[in-house]
């Protein structure tokens, strides 16, 4: 193991040995770590646990007040082929049955070296972090998203365990906040197994219990806090990440943005950090490590995905592929696909920036709704993977869709921030967020859609329903599409007529929650100049690096999965490098 840099670390917060950028106490002029790492989401804080495990002292700058990037934003989940949690679903999984999968799903776009590293380095991922930091995922039976495809399988997805927020003090202060509707009454957070009870909180006295008591702990939570702590989801893996880089010592900087690198001889061996309005030159003698997030918030993304709303923080404006192409690094063409496309709903607030809502899957696939084009047709199957989903609406130009479901859909399941029975929608609808009228004709009128086309197509849907099979896009017909939908909608879990008013709509536009383009890098995440040669120093991980899968989403946390597999690869790169 290499010698520890370490030395004594500014005042910290809470109950950990880790300082963070809302201190008092700074830096001046220069200093000098083993590793920077640029950015705060999942990849890298594991480049920066994983460094800091292996005796390095690491910083962990952040560009925004709040840590954790897209991260914290996401479902927290992780596309992990073969990996130890899947038994327990009574899955045999393998990385050659993953291989044959990612075969069939990228065809020629398979990168036969980056993807066999991969498979093999995921599982052992996963392992190492579980033995080491943290960091707790637990398994789920979600199918990959190309489910009839040669290799497909299931549990490859793993979430996150819950995680109490509490044990980070108060750095759950500058913790990213989930994304509205992802949570209730602003910040109470609920994973997966949760929501069912909460969004039936009077079905049951064990619903109404549980009910209370995560509404007693999170009043108690905001008079000590001000947000909620019992954290879920993307959230969770923020906290329990790091939690993991508080016990190694990992110092934490926000508000610091990397403005450019610090150049020697081709070697990068530092950034200039603006943090604060002060100038600081921050040496790297092991490495930088470039996790920013992508540009998906920047006006070049528009080169990419045009016209597209992004769900991923204000802060992902392309800091670190700028840095990396001015240490020479190079990037590829254009990927197939270079973004993870989700259809988006926009609250606008008179007071505040727009905020965007992501349907990944859990409202939209649920009966009693379907999703129509501006002239009041159905064009996809409305329980279908995000990125097809959108890529659907690519393909038949529609720019502004309508997810539309009648009063039995709202109240149960939710639609976007509107969150099901018993928590109110009033101020949705005054906002314009959610559109309401009390039949399908006037329904009609007031999102400007045919009203004839609409009701006929409302009329087929509940044909479908009544028997159970979609003759038009086949809903619910494969175990994807099922996951997410209602058990005890028989005969069909994705199926049941829409015919009690009021009726809701809620305008959908293609966009997305990360770009997927990035810097070409080697399998140890070493970014390549145009000649395929290393720039001594320097690391890209998650959407700072190109995606592996060429911007194609074979499950659900093919995101996180290659970003922590990258930056574990990468923390152990930097742990073995020379000085």
């Amino acid at each position: 193991m290499a010698k520890s840099h370490r030395k004594p670390l500014l005042t910290g917060v809470g109950p950990q040995k880790c300082s963070i950028g809302v201190n008092k106490t700074r830096p001046r002029g220069e200093v000098t770590y083993d590793v920077v790492v640029v950015g705060s989401g999942c990849s890298g804080l594991t480049a920066a646990f994983v460094a800091a495990k292996h005796g390095l002292k690491v910083l962990v700058v952040e560009k925004t007040k709040y840590f954790g990037g897209t991260t914290a934003y996401s479902g927290g989940g992780a596309w992990i082929p073969a990996n130890k949690h899947q038994p327990a679903l009574g899955v045999q999984d393998s990385s050659t049955q993953g291989e044959a999968y990612l075969h069939e799903v990228l065809g020629d776009l398979y990168d036969s070296e980056k993807i066999p590293i991969f498979l093999q380095s995921a599982p052992e991922m996963v392992k190492w972090m579980e033995d080491n930091s943290t960091v707790r995922f637990k398994p789920v039976p979600l199918p990959d998203y190309h489910v009839t495809r040669k290799g497909a399988s299931m549990g490859r997805t793993i979430l996150t365990e819950k995680f109490d927020g509490r044990q980070l003090g108060s750095l759950i202060k500058n913790v990213r906040y989930p994304i509205q509707g992802y949570s209730a009454f602003g910040t109470m957070q609920a994973d997966p197994e949760e929501l069912p009870v909460l969004t039936s909180p009077f079905g049951s006295v064990a619903n109404l219990t549980l009910a209370t008591k995560k509404l007693l702990r999170y009043a108690m939570d905001l008079l000590q806090y001000g947000k909620g702590t019992d954290m879920a989801n993307g959230n969770a893996l923020v906290g329990r990440l790091l939690h993991s880089v508080q016990q190694q010592g990992v110092e934490l900087w926000n508000n610091s943005t990397a403005s450019k690198p610090v150049l020697d001889d081709g070697r990068v061996g530092g950034l200039q950090i603006l943090r604060d309005g002060e100038d600081i030159t921050v040496y790297a003698r092991r490495g930088v490590v470039l996790a920013s997030g992508g540009f998906g918030r920047s006006e070049e993304a528009k080169q990419f995905v045009p016209h597209e709303w992004c769900a991923c923080p204000r802060g992902a404006t392309g800091d670190g592929k700028r840095i990396g192409v001015e240490s020479g690094g190079a990037l590829p063409p254009k990927n197939p696909m270079n973004a993870i496309f989700a259809p988006i709903s926009l609250l606008r607030v008179s007071n505040g920036p727009v905020r965007r809502f992501p349907h990944f899957a859990i409202d939209r696939s649920k009966p009693g709704s379907i999703i129509v084009g501006p002239d009041g047709r159905r064009f996809a199957n409305e329980s279908e993977p995000y990125q097809e989903f959108v890529t659907n609406m690519h393909h038949k130009g529609i720019k502004k869709a309508y997810y539309i479901g009648d009063r039995t859909h709202l109240r149960k399941y939710g639609m976007g921030m509107a969150l099901p029975w018993p928590y109110p929608i009033w101020r949705l609808l005054r906002q314009g967020y959610l559109i309401s009228a009390p039949n399908i004709f006037a329904l009609a009128q007031k999102i400007g859609v045919p009203a004839p086309e609409l009701e006929q197509t409302i009329a087929e849907y509940n044909s479908f329903a009544k028997t159970g099979i979609d003759t038009q896009y086949h809903r619910g017909e494969n175990s994807y599409d099922r996951f997410y939908g209602d058990p005890q909608s028989q005969p069909n879990p994705n199926l049941q007529p829409c015919m009690t008013g009021p009726f809701y709509a809620l305008p959908l536009y293609p966009g997305n929650v990360s770009i997927l383009y990035g810097l070409i890098t080697n399998n140890d995440a070493q970014v390549l100049d145009q000649h395929g040669q290393v720039i001594a120093g320097l690391y890209a991980v998650g959407c700072d690096q190109n995606s592996v899968f060429k911007g194609a989403y074979p499950g659900g946390g093919s995101s996180i999965g290659p970003g922590m597999t990258f930056g574990y690869r990468a923390g152990r790169r930097l742990a073995a490098a020379h000085t």
